[in-house]
This record gives C-alpha cells, sequence and structure tokens, in this order.
C-alpha cells in the first residue's frame, strides 16, 4: 500500500474511534442525565409523600388526642346534669347520642389518616384491622394471609396506603362480593397480592387515562418509592388482580 494510502487509512480510523467514542460519550452522559433525573423525580416524590404522611400523622393526633377528648368532656358534663325534668332530659340523652356518632366517626377518620395500630402492633395487626372495618362497611367477604415476621417501617407505611387505595378502588367500583389478600416473601421480594371478583375494568385504557384514576397513581407513585413492580390484570367480569413485587429491606 502506497504511503500516502496508509496515511489516509489511518487517518480514517482514527476519525472513526473519535467519532464512536464521542458517541459513547454523549449516550452515557444521556443516560447518566436520565437517571439523576429519575432519581430527582423520585426524591421529589418521596418528599412529598412523607411529608403528607406526617401532616396526616398530626391531624390524627390532633382529631383524636385533643377534639376526641374535648368532645368526651362535653359528654361527661352532660351526663353529670342532674334535677332535668323529663322533656330536658330526653333532650341530654339525644345529644349524648349525637356526641357518640360524632366521636365514632371522627376516630373512624383518625384511624384512616394514621391508625396508631399500625405503629403500636405492626402492619399485619393494622391490616386486619383495616380489612374488618372494610369488610365490616362494605359487607365484603375478606380472605386474608400475611407470611412475613417483620417489615420495615417506611415499607410497612407504604404497603398499608396502598392497601387502602385498592381497597377504596374495590368499595367504589368493583361491585365485588369477596376479596383474596395475602402477603407473602418470596426470596429477596415482599408479594403482596389483592384479588376481587368484581365487574373488572379495562387497564390498557386506564393506563392511557392518564395514569388512571386518582387511586391507580397513588398506588404507583409509593410503589415506585418501594422500587417495587406492579402487575395489574383485569378482565371483564372476572375481577382485578393487583400483584405489587418489593424488593425486601
Amino acid at each position: 500500500m502506497h504511503p500516502y494510502e496508509k496515511k489516509i487509512y489511518i487517518t480514517l480510523l482514527i476519525g472513526i474511534i473519535v467519532l464512536m467514542a464521542l458517541v459513547v460519550f454523549f449516550v452515557i452522559t444521556i443516560l447518566r442525565y436520565h437517571r439523576k433525573m429519575n432519581n430527582l423525580r423520585r426524591e421529589k416524590i418521596k418528599e412529598e409523600i412523607n411529608s403528607l404522611d406526617k401532616e396526616k400523622e398530626r391531624i390524627s393526633f390532633d382529631l383524636h388526642d385533643d377534639l376526641g377528648a374535648s368532645l368526651s368532656g362535653i359528654k361527661l358534663r352532660l351526663h353529670g346534669l342532674g334535677g332535668l325534668d323529663k322533656v330536658n332530659f330526653d333532650k341530654v340523652v339525644n345529644i349524648e347520642n349525637q356526641l357518640d356518632e360524632v366521636m365514632n366517626r371522627l376516630k373512624a377518620v383518625a384511624v384512616t389518616l394514621m391508625p396508631r395500630i399500625l405503629q403500636r402492633r405492626g402492619l399485619d395487626k393494622a391490616l386486619q384491622a383495616l380489612l374488618k372495618e372494610f369488610s365490616n362497611t362494605t359487607g365484603i367477604e375478606v380472605t386474608y394471609k400475611c407470611t412475613v415476621d417483620a417489615f420495615n417501617a417506611d415499607i410497612a407505611v407504604h404497603i398499608y396506603r396502598i392497601a387502602q387505595e385498592v381497597l377504596t378502588n374495590i368499595a367504589k367500583h368493583s361491585k365485588a362480593s369477596h376479596v383474596t389478600f395475602t402477603i407473602s416473601r418470596n426470596r429477596h421480594k415482599i408479594e403482596l397480592n389483592i384479588i376481587d371478583n368484581g365487574i373488572g375494568f379495562n387497564v390498557k385504557a386506564a393506563s392511557r387515562n392518564n395514569g388512571g384514576g386518582l387511586g391507580l397513581q397513588n398506588i404507583t407513585a409509593r410503589a415506585e418509592l418501594l422500587k417495587a413492580e406492579i402487575f395489574l390484570t383485569s378482565d371483564k367480569n372476572n375481577g382485578v388482580t393487583y400483584q405489587i413485587e418489593i424488593p425486601a429491606a
């Protein structure tokens, strides 16, 4: 080969190597940028959800400890009234009954915001209480099983919130008569499975509709914080299956 041609080939080869290096550099830079943006987005979502959970906890304690105690005090003072005629006595009894109803509603709201049982006795007991209340309120039969002994505190809160969102969706839309709720550990993952026997819905259509309703968006946001995978399946008149696989801490 002529020295001049050899020089051209070497120059071209160097140019190609430099071009490929630039392409690799730009690809790596773009991937790093997207990874950084995803991390920033995840951190922002985490901060917003944690802030929301703390605010719910504060409101829950305020409702239960302050307002609940005040209502109990009012009821005791009414109960202690003496020398009432029958008409006024009946009015006081009626007011006490109304106070009981308000206090029960207040307790239900406080538990929904942040159940103390979750902090005191753990996720398993909190879910049992949640599912019992769900069944009593909706009339939907529930089969529950948990084979995981302990949970990381953050994971426990997010699983509980996900369960709340799923159960709310089921109560509002499914027309189901039975729900199966299981939590198990499979190797290095915690598997959450919630299955109803309701009317189902079009999963693809819901996904195209801005990621589904607010409930599905909240489930997705919390699952993303847990770096969990969501498998949502449904057929018309064959119910919905929520399968969520969470990396174990």
